[in-house]
């Protein structure tokens, strides 16, 4: 795509919507880039996690958690749901690795690929790749990482035993992503789960696919203390940029992120909201 090398494309297969099959969209990727992903979306969570970062604690977390990883030079790094790039050109400029970040939506792949070009960061490529489809040679990648991304995958043990064919031995697994509690849930978490087409199992449930796919040394932790506090920052953030939020965006689309971010907080006091780190390694 724009005769660019840091940006190559995987065919996509049309899927079932993950919300309402009414919506009109022919595929997952038509409804991530028309409906969750639109461009002006993706500035808005910018706004929100922070520059680069499309997903909960953006650079703080992302920092965290990729020290967990020990990475080392040469290592390939593939990163599911790699959003508009931060945390690959976070692992690459300080870890010297290469990264294929790979995302079901165009409209963040573009973005990615564009600011990778404008650093002339040639160790990172980005795929627009679905996935639960695309495939890898076995034993491809030293880290397979995902922040926040697979929240929407109904089946995450097939996803996870894909992965578990494409790390080398040796290979570690490192997720983080939504979770929920035990139900019933409360009917604004019930709502907001519907609302997003999100597909959530509770950490230890998430733990338990990872142990089935065959991976050893895992590590399920319920974060949901920290997201909180993620959570509560960024809402500091969003009001201590009110002024530019608003000139660069709008009143109402400042309104809208602070109200969804105060329902995270909600529904996570409540018990229903939760979110899970998962650290693991290949035999």
């Amino acid at each position: 795509m724009n005769n660019d090398s840091n940006q190559t494309s995987e065919p996509l297969e049309k899927l079932p919507c993950p919300s309402d099959p009414q919506s009109g969209f022919g595929s997952s990727q038509q409804y991530m880039d028309n409906q969750l992903y639109t461009i002006p979306a993706i500035r808005r969570y910018e706004k929100m996690f922070g520059a680069g970062y499309v997903s909960t604690g953006g650079h703080s977390a992302t920092k965290e958690f990729v020290d967990l990883l020990n990475l080392k030079p040469g290592q390939k790094v593939l990163d599911v749901g790699c959003g508009i790039g931060g945390g690959d050109f976070y692992m690459a400029k300080n870890f010297g690795v290469e990264v294929l970040g790979v995302d079901l939506s165009h409209n963040m792949v573009d973005i990615a690929t564009e600011r990778a070009r404008a650093e002339k960061l040639t160790s990172v490529r980005f795929e627009v790749c679905d996935a639960t489809k695309g495939t890898f040679p076995e034993s491809s990648f030293d880290v397979i990482y995902s922040k926040g991304a697979l929240m929407h995958i109904p089946d995450k043990l097939a996803l996870v035993k894909r992965f578990h064919s494409w790390l080398k031995p040796g290979g570690q697994l490192l997720l983080s992503d939504y979770c929920c509690g035990e139900k019933p849930w409360t009917p604004v978490f019930a709502a907001y789960v519907k609302r997003r087409g999100c597909s959530l199992c509770t950490p230890a449930q998430y733990g338990q696919f990872i142990r089935e796919a065959g991976f050893c040394n895992v590590r399920a932790e319920d974060r949901t203390a920290q997201f909180i506090g993620l959570v509560k920052a960024e809402l500091q953030r969003a009001e201590a940029i009110k002024e530019e939020f608003i000139e660069e965006l709008s009143e109402e689309d400042h309104l809208a992120m602070v109200n969804r971010w105060k329902e995270k907080i909600e529904c996570s006091n409540s018990g229903d909201h939760r979110w899970g780190l998962f650290h693991a390694t290949k035999n």
